[in-house]
């Protein structure tokens, strides 16, 4: 609009030249034409010497923690930019920078972006789009710097309070006596060299204190596996957003997962479409945290319908824990399955009548007591750091819990 009004000024001017004879109106439309000419030369060349850069620290970032991200905006040449705004489009919750500043001849200017994670996913951070123009306004220019980059929330976890010592809740597996031939996490101790054995198992610090060959001695690992099943069968799921059924039961997943990994403990993870085979360490809980950023309750496979079909991928002696809202005791009787070959199960279940709706859990926590299966319970608004704490096993309900239920 501000052009199209230098455009009709300078036309009016010289119109009225030509008609009056007025020397001083061709001197004014002049002006007028000089301006035009200036201030859309200057507008290009502002916009031709701008650059922009941006750097984060990580492109990952996890619920309740800060993704940074610095900014900066940088005059190339020697002519100042009257006026610069700046703005960038990310659909990370308020992530992102809208402002408008003078830049002088070589100068810069900068910002440190630190916005709060609420939600899990994998997000964009979107293109900078910087906007400049003459002093007068005339003209303005738009340079669009396109990225790429993306940002992975890892969902939220949460370090369980558990007592010293509470037997048979959190079973480690069956101890495997004996030495084995090969290599495995667990050294057992060390012995005499023998010329079958490799040098890569020397104990080079005991060879040296004793004076003789020493080698290393592995045993089985005496712990099995753990499986966490989560249920992502979108019709067992109720509630939106940070206070929903979904995202209480990612959170769990993923704290058990984190626990038992921490602990050495080798972990694998099943959902609807979803396997991860067990392994363990950090690079194991990475695996994990990746998966369980993206993951949606918008399944139909039903939660009986996943253990009946990956049962067969968990071994005796394991511990299988499930993680599910659902309120169908039908998926019990693969619970039942499963301890009949010797895989510990436990449960952790997100009562979805806490959430607003959904039916209540009493019939699949009485099928879970009646397999005398460790039931924890989730219900919302309570803290979970003290999940593990104490099983729902033997039928322990009060009355105030089946009140609740009801």
């Amino acid at each position: 609009m501000k052009t199209a009004g230098l455009v009709v000024l300078w036309l009016s001017t010289l119109i009225i030249a030509f008609v009056g004879g007025w020397s001083i109106m061709y001197r004014v439309s002049y002006v007028v034409l000089l301006l035009g000419v200036l201030s859309w030369l200057w507008a290009l060349i502002s916009a031709k010497t701008l650059s922009v850069e941006r750097r984060s620290r990580t492109q990952r970032a996890q619920v309740g923690g800060y993704f940074e991200e610095w900014v900066a905006v940088d005059n190339t040449w020697y002519l100042p930019k009257a006026w610069v705004e700046i703005r960038s489009d990310s659909n990370l919750s308020e992530h992102g920078v809208r402002r408008g500043f003078f830049l002088g001849p070589k100068a810069r200017r900068s910002w440190t972006l630190r916005t709060q994670c609420t939600s899990r996913g994998k997000f964009t951070l979107g293109d900078i789009v910087v906007l400049t123009g003459d002093p007068f306004g005339l003209f303005q220019r738009q340079v669009r710097f396109p990225s790429s980059a993306t940002v992975v929330v890892y969902p939220k976890t949460v370090d369980f309070v558990t007592p010293g010592h509470v037997p048979g809740q959190l079973p480690g597996g069956a101890e495997q006596k004996g030495h084995v031939p090969f290599v495995t996490p667990t050294a057992a101790g060390v012995r005499d060299y023998q010329p079958s054995d490799p040098y890569s198992r020397i104990h080079w610090p005991t060879t040296a204190r004793i004076g003789r060959l020493m080698v290393k001695e592995f045993e089985l690992d005496p712990f099995s596996d753990v499986w966490i099943a989560l249920d992502l069968d979108r019709q067992a799921h109720f509630g939106h957003g940070p206070e929903s059924t979904e995202e209480y039961a990612v959170t769990v997943a993923a704290s058990l997962a984190r626990h038992f990994l921490m602990q050495n403990r080798s972990v694998g993870l099943l959902a609807q479409r979803e396997v991860l085979p067990p392994d363990r360490g950090i690079r194991q809980l990475t695996k994990v945290l990746e998966l369980l950023a993206v993951v949606r309750a918008d399944r139909w496979e039903s939660l009986t319908e996943l253990m009946s079909s990956e049962s067969m991928r968990v071994s005796r002696l394991a511990t299988m824990f499930v993680v599910t809202p659902s309120a169908s005791p039908d998926w019990v009787n693969v619970c039942q399955h499963l301890a009949e070959r010797n895989v510990k199960v436990l449960v952790a279940l997100v009562e979805s009548a806490t959430f607003g709706s959904g039916a209540a859990a009493i019939d699949v926590v009485g099928s879970l007591a009646a397999a005398t299966i460790p039931t924890y319970l989730v219900k919302r608004g309570e803290p979970l750091e003290g999940l593990l704490t104490q099983p729902q096993e033997g039928m322990i309900m009060n009355a105030d819990w089946v009140h609740h239920a009801r």
